[in-house]
């Protein structure tokens, strides 16, 4: 091919490339190498034999940032990849700046840990800038229908979504929100919707709420474990039964304690089991006499997922 796109996604001509520098293929958005004119050939550029072969990093990566730059730039915004911030080096995978506020997007397709994903949040919330986490495919199941458990950390919360995460699909400059992601108890089976967007409609969504949650909203409680906790008192080694000689301890039973204090039908997917939250709710309720709805929602907020608080 004779021409390419540069770092500024600029339109460039292959008699105007010079080695060194950084160049995409404008109809994939994928890197592509400089070839240098030889006595047999006109100067070009050609895709890398292997993605893997552009400086460690993947292809899906790299397509997916030059796409978010490219996105925001036909929105009117200046937008740079690989910023890099701060004292401690933050780099951001696309800065852009609108409403006299900074935004980071960050597109993460490898794994990360909860502990390094507090970590980069920490750090953009000391630089006051606000990191917008999209996911790549990688956290997606094969077949593109649900995200898989590892990108439940990201979860994020806004009053149009309520607990989501978002993908970003760079083929097709599509934003997919998984929305009102819930456990519906006892099974651990996440449930939610599923809408694509643009990049301007996500963003108009996902800015109209900018301040993080600290109260959950009231869910109805209309769910009654007590079948199920039945059966598993009648197992010796059940994790259960140390709560139940708790509870009588105090003069309770396991099995009918007040209906408020049973869990929704519907739990926010902030914890790896259903049952956990319904422990530490249990225990408080017997030191307290009492359980109210904001302290159910600094129970199940507890988890600290990075991006919810």
């Amino acid at each position: 091919m004779y021409a390419a796109l540069n770092q500024r996604y600029q339109l460039t001509y292959a008699i105007n490339g010079q080695l060194g520098e950084n160049y995409y293929c404008p109809q994939c958005y994928l890197p592509v190498q400089f070839i240098m004119a030889t006595t047999s050939q006109r100067p070009h550029f050609r895709h890398y034999s292997r993605p893997q072969d552009y400086d460690g990093e993947t292809a899906l990566h790299l397509q997916g940032k030059v796409a978010l730059q490219s996105a925001l730039q036909k929105l009117g915004v200046v937008a740079e990849q690989e910023v890099t911030l701060g004292t401690d080096e933050r780099r951001a995978d696309v800065l852009w700046h609108a409403r006299e506020q900074t935004y980071a997007f960050e597109f993460q397709c490898a794994i990360l840990s909860v502990a390094e994903l507090q970590q980069r949040h920490s750090s953009y919330q000391a630089l006051k800038v606000t990191d917008i986490w999209l996911l790549g495919q990688t956290y997606l199941n094969q077949y593109l229908q649900y995200p898989t458990k590892k990108a439940l950390k990201f979860i994020s919360y806004r009053y149009l979504w309520g607990y989501f995460v978002a993908v970003w699909l760079p083929e097709k400059a599509t934003v997919r929100v998984f929305h009102h992601l819930a456990f519906t108890p006892p099974q651990s089976q996440v449930v939610f919707k599923r809408t694509d967007y643009t990049l301007a409609a996500f963003l108009q969504g996902y800015l109209q709420i900018s301040q993080g949650l600290t109260e959950l909203p009231l869910i109805t409680l209309n769910f009654d474990p007590s079948y199920w906790l039945a059966q598993q008192l009648n197992f010796q080694c059940s994790s259960w039964l140390s709560l139940q000689t708790a509870c009588y301890e105090h003069g309770l039973n396991l099995l009918s304690l007040p209906t408020e204090l049973w869990l929704p039908r519907r739990l926010p997917p902030l914890s790896r089991s259903w049952s956990t939250p319904l422990k530490r709710q249990i225990s408080l309720f017997m030191a307290t006499g009492e359980l109210t709805w904001q302290q159910r929602s600094q129970l199940y907020l507890s988890t600290k997922w990075p991006l919810i608080n």
